[in-house]
């Protein structure tokens, strides 16, 4: 009880959150980044900025006002940033959902339900571009495939720059009763480095903590709607194929349909699901020299869109019980096409739901399978949940597999009078029709500080834990990690901050012999006042092989069983974001297993201006090992043309030497309002060996997608 108590809120805090009032109005501004409406002059400026980068506590070196207005329909916000030196806003992103914190950048968070624990985040730059995501569990998840349906417009001018924003209130779950929500504004002058907070305004809290949000007041009267949203969507999809002497033409509809069940609360149901427009997986994370598979990151919108809510345990990569790359796709990156997908995603009283149910067709080798998971947490104390999660389904193997557990997550902000605490603890059992049942369970202990920043954590992952619709790593193990990075801001020398990290992990079989054993040492790595960012990285290392016929790391090439002790380098280096020129680079080097390894990584990001943008990058992995020797290579080339921030072109070129395939993907996007979109997408692979280029697939699709409102 003593340590529960920990996580409970104290009587009296150490900050007193802001207030702000909403301005109600007749008439709605015009969203087209001008702010010399009259209608703008009716709202208060909400109160001043105040500095958390590069010096806590500071005023701002350049303030910022900022107003909210609203009507029955919509929430409108207005943000001059004023600017000494208009000439030095840095503005180099204009697409939709591009990565903005390049640029100066205005973010806005709303907790419409005033939990302290779950919000919408709004961010533009002063070249258009617009970005939201869904912050769950006071930001522990942050889910930017979410994309709302809201106008945006920005401007450059004399005085600096301003934002005007414009957000549907169909686009918001919120409790109509409430007249107050949790809000807060934050600004980020890149040429300065320098971020600056209304609420919470202390290096220890990211913005993304939405309890550390501000309370804005005065929301009455809203229309939200009868919360019905009808998504149909249409595409003509043209392929070849040159080995099989093969084309086809097909043209392909579907439809989401999305109901709001409760003001939080919604269902979900698609029916014959495209994702043609999905961008075509990096090689850099699908080439693999390790022993164990690999966690490929999941693009598809429309398992992304609530991903939150299906988090468990804080676990993700090297474990997690509900994967869903599973849905839809082979083990070796097939499509399998969904013929229909159901789900309920949100929050009712303290509870937060989450049930997904998706009906696989059958498909070559792998026949029709329905999949099944379920997930729901309780909200407890101030920012803590407890949960249960259940799956059940097999997609690419026989027989049935299920997965059930419990997770609790204890956190507060309030350790030690004003600290980061988390704790969270988990278990996992298993059911396979032909492996029988297994068990996975772990704990963790965190505090995640600008100065310190501590945690330990253990798992142990039973020998027949088989999660089919999940990941798993390794199984048959027990894996003990520690955390220790002191990261002081000297303030002196054009060092913005320093981090001295210490990350022992140790993984052993469950008789306890050490199978991985690995320290992580940061002696020196180092963010300075310009943005650049140098670190020198020692990992000494071991490793054993338990399978007598070994480990086959390449063609030909194969690991002996037995131990292996080496040290292994890390030297990386980025130039400062801001700049047109951005160059990074990464060079591993030092022993693996019986022989040596060097691993260089270098490219460059060149931004002549917000309408274009180009990546180039290199790897050259080299192998030289007692078995043999052998080399992967690794380019990539993506370009990134804005015509207007609604229409963009983005093209990405892959090759690499273990296949000699060439793969390149083209993606025209327009977008006449959120809500209506065209999409054209053009794939080819073929293959390139001594300079010559042989085309052997190519699949060209138009997508057109839109949404009623109801």
């Amino acid at each position: 009880m003593a340590l529960l108590s920990r996580f409970q809120e104290p009587t009296t805090k150490p900050a007193v959150r802001p207030i702000a009032g909403a301005r109600r109005v007749e008439q709605a501004p015009k969203v087209d980044g001008d702010l010399s409406d009259p209608v703008w002059k009716e709202a208060t400026p909400i109160g001043p900025l105040t500095q958390v980068e590069p010096t806590e506590g500071d005023p701002p070196s350049q303030r910022t006002e900022v107003r909210v207005l609203f009507d029955a329909d919509a929430l409108y916000v207005g943000i001059r940033c004023f600017e000494a030196d208009p000439s030095r806003i840095v503005a180099t992103q204009m697409a939709r959902d591009s990565e903005i914190d390049v640029d100066d950048e205005v973010s806005i968070l709303f907790d419409t339900f005033l939990d302290r624990r779950n919000a919408y985040l709004f961010e533009m730059n002063p070249a258009g571009a617009r970005s939201d995501a869904l912050l769950v569990d006071n930001g522990s998840e942050v889910i930017r495939d979410w994309d709302g349906i809201w106008e945006g417009a920005s401007r450059i001018d004399a005085e600096g720059w301003t934002v005007e924003i414009a957000i549907p209130f169909k686009t918001l779950a919120f409790a109509p009763e409430r007249d107050a929500w949790g809000f807060n504004v934050q600004r980020k002058i890149k040429r300065l480095l320098e971020t600056d907070r209304w609420s919470g305004a202390r290096q220890d809290f990211a913005f993304r903590q939405v309890a550390e949000a501000g309370t804005l007041t005065g929301l009455t009267g809203m229309r939200g709607g009868k919360g019905l949203d009808v998504r149909p969507f249409t595409a003509l999809r043209q392929s070849r194929d040159r080995e099989a002497q093969d084309s086809d033409l097909i043209g392909k509809s579907g439809l989401d349909l999305l109901v709001r069940l409760a003001p939080a609360l919604r269902a979900t149901v698609t029916a014959n699901t495209d994702f043609a427009e999905t961008e075509v997986d990096d090689r850099q994370t699908t080439i693999n020299l390790t022993r164990f598979p690999l966690f490929i990151p999941e693009k598809r919108s429309f398992f992304l869109e609530d991903a939150g809510i299906f988090g468990f345990g804080g676990l993700s990569e090297s474990l997690t019980p509900f994967f869903s790359r599973r849905i839809g796709l082979s083990d070796d990156g097939r499509e399998i096409p969904i013929d229909f997908g159901a789900k309920i995603t949100g929050r009712t009283g303290p509870w937060n739901v989450g049930v997904l149910d998706t009906q696989m067709r059958e498909a070559d080798d792998i026949s029709g399978k329905n999949l099944f998971v379920a997930r729901v947490s309780r909200n407890i104390l101030e920012q803590s949940s407890v949960g249960f999660l259940v799956t059940r389904g097999n997609p690419t193997g026989p027989g049935m597999n299920s997965v059930v557990g419990a997770d609790t997550a204890l956190r507060t902000d309030r350790f030690l009078g004003d600290k980061n605490l988390v704790g969270r603890a988990f278990v996992l059992r298993s059911d396979d029709a032909g492996e029988g049942s297994g068990l996975a369970y772990g704990a963790s202990l965190a505090s995640p500080n600008d100065l310190v920043d501590a945690g330990i954590e253990f798992r142990q992952i039973g020998e027949d834990f088989r999660p089919a619709l999940g990941f798993v790593e390794r199984t048959g193990v027990r894996s003990y990690a520690a955390r220790l990075s002191y990261q002081p801001r000297p303030g002196a020398y054009s060092v913005r901050q320093l981090f001295f990290e210490f990350e022992p992990e140790v993984i052993t079989d469950l008789s306890g012999r050490t199978q991985t054993a690995r320290l992580f040492l940061a002696p020196v790595n180092v963010n300075l006042e310009s943005g650049d960012s140098f670190e020198f990285n020692v990992i000494p290392q071991y490793e054993r092989i338990e399978e007598p016929t070994g480990f086959v790391i390449h063609d030909g090439v194969t690991i002996p069983q037995g131990g292996f002790s080496f040290v292994r380098y890390r030297i990386q280096a980025e130039g400062a974001t801001k700049r047109p020129l951005v160059p990074f680079g990464t060079y591993r080097y030092g022993g693996f297993f019986d022989g040596h390894q060097e691993d260089l990584r270098v490219g460059l990001t060149w931004k002549p201006s917000r309408y274009l943008q180009f990546t180039g990058q290199d790897e050259h992995i080299h192998v030289r090992l007692d078995e043999g020797e052998f080399a992967v290579r690794i380019y990539l080339l993506r370009a990134n043309v804005n015509f207007t921030p609604d229409v963009a072109w983005s093209t990405l070129l892959q090759w690499d030497n273990q296949s000699d395939s060439l793969g390149f993907q083209s993606r025209l996007r327009f977008i006449r309002a959120d809500g209506q979109e065209a999409f054209l997408v053009l794939n080819t692979s073929g293959d390139f060996g001594d300079f010559h280029y042989t085309g052997t697939a190519r699949q060209v699709t138009l997508k057109l997608e839109y949404t009623l409102r109801f």
